[in-house]
């Protein structure tokens, strides 16, 4: 999306911080609690001079949509959804009905802003669903019916870019970003929707990973199912990580400071933690009996990688986890693969799927004779 209109920069570090983490995490209601009555007078404050302004015979529309854009970031601040959405209808109405420019001014944000939460019910929902199978028929035509279901609903089409640009979409709930909220060329929204056009397709991919083989299917059919959710969830993978990196890259073109930058970040680590991390590893102790040789072993297989990046997933859910450390359990087998055994951290169950997930893939640790149970404490800082 070119062009050389700048986005509105009037928001305040603290709404940022909760906007940008709207698109997956709820509102941090300790913050929230701090502030009620800091709030409320600022409600109280807002809502006296957006009446006066309605009231105000021939009111600057742009003025209108600036004072009702400033109180709906209030009311989601203080949790009131339905009044926001209430500002954010008329925001978007009152950009219409004044033929106002999409072209990136502080208007235009305004409106870009309120599309994106007004289609947050439907992201919600997106996010939460799963391919269905009936009882009977061949499992991979249904597989094929219930991914063309979520590519019409959800993922759409990827567009052809601009040189070095952020691919559009076309169709679904992923369209619908595109039409509704990048079109505004407020750039801080272009880089949202495609946050969360991201996240829309890296669901779609996973719900399709995991997908169960059927059991009651003929070893060619069961080669077939296989074959289209290898297929059909690395192909939305790559989607999903083209447009991260297309964003990542227009923060930098256009320098642009928003904790859009850092949900991004975040984002990006998934698919590429070497190059996006979120963490150091400050020490390592072997709390089980390793020998030396089988330390650097593992060590060169990768074995802290696959940790660290781990525990960067409890990371990007819990950012404000700025030390933490955890210790991990598992076995060794002379196959080359390793079996996770539990793992001692706060979010253990989301860093023990990650381990569980990305080694189900792998059989390139050391081989050893016998099976072989490590222990290991890490600690990492935040960066």
């Amino acid at each position: 999306m070119g062009t050389t209109n700048r986005p509105s920069r009037r928001l305040t570090p603290r709404w940022l911080l909760a906007l940008a983490l709207t698109a997956a995490l709820p509102l941090p209601t300790a913050q929230a609690a701090e502030m009620t009555q800091e709030l409320r007078d600022e409600v109280r404050t807002a809502e006296n001079d957006l009446r006066v302004l309605e009231k105000t015979k021939g009111a600057d529309p742009a003025e209108l949509i600036g004072l009702r854009g400033r109180l709906a970031r209030l009311y989601m601040q203080a949790q009131w959804r339905k009044k926001a959405d209430e500002l954010f209808k008329k925001i978007v109405d009152g950009f219409a009905k004044a033929g106002l420019a999409k072209t990136g001014g502080p208007e235009a944000a305004f409106a870009a802003e309120a599309q994106f939460h007004m289609l947050d019910a439907r992201y919600q929902a997106a996010m939460q669903s799963k391919p269905a199978f009936g009882k009977g028929g061949k499992a991979a035509e249904q597989l094929a019916a219930q991914i063309r279901k979520m590519r019409t609903e959800i993922a759409g089409e990827e567009l052809p870019a601009e040189a070095g640009g952020i691919a559009d979409r076309k169709g679904g709930l992923c369209g619908d970003y595109t039409t509704l909220v990048a079109s505004y060329r407020a750039y801080e929204w272009i880089i949202a929707a495609a946050i969360a056009q991201s996240r829309l397709l890296a669901h779609v991919a996973e719900a399709i990973h995991d997908i169960p083989l059927p059991a009651d299917q003929a070893a060619d059919e069961k080669a077939q199912f296989r074959q289209i959710v290898d297929e059909q969830s690395r192909d939305f993978d790559s989607q999903a990580l083209r447009l991260l990196e297309a964003a990542w890259a227009e923060l930098g073109r256009r320098n642009l400071d928003t904790p859009w930058k850092q949900e991004c970040r975040r984002d990006l680590n998934k698919y590429l933690p070497k190059q996006y991390p979120l963490s150091r590893q400050r020490a390592d102790q072997w709390l089980s009996p390793v020998p030396e040789s089988l330390q650097a072993q593992l060590k060169q297989s990768g074995l802290f990688d696959d940790l660290q990046s781990c525990y960067d997933r409890h990371l990007a859910a819990v950012p404000d986890d700025l030390l933490g450390g955890m210790n991990v359990q598992f076995e060794l087998r002379p196959d080359g693969t390793a079996n996770v055994g539990s793992v001692d951290h706060a979010n253990s169950a989301l860093i023990a799927r990650c381990l569980t997930r990305k080694w189900s893939h792998r059989n390139d640790f050391p081989k050893v004779e016998a099976p072989t149970p490590v222990s290991l404490k890490l600690e990492y800082a935040a960066l």
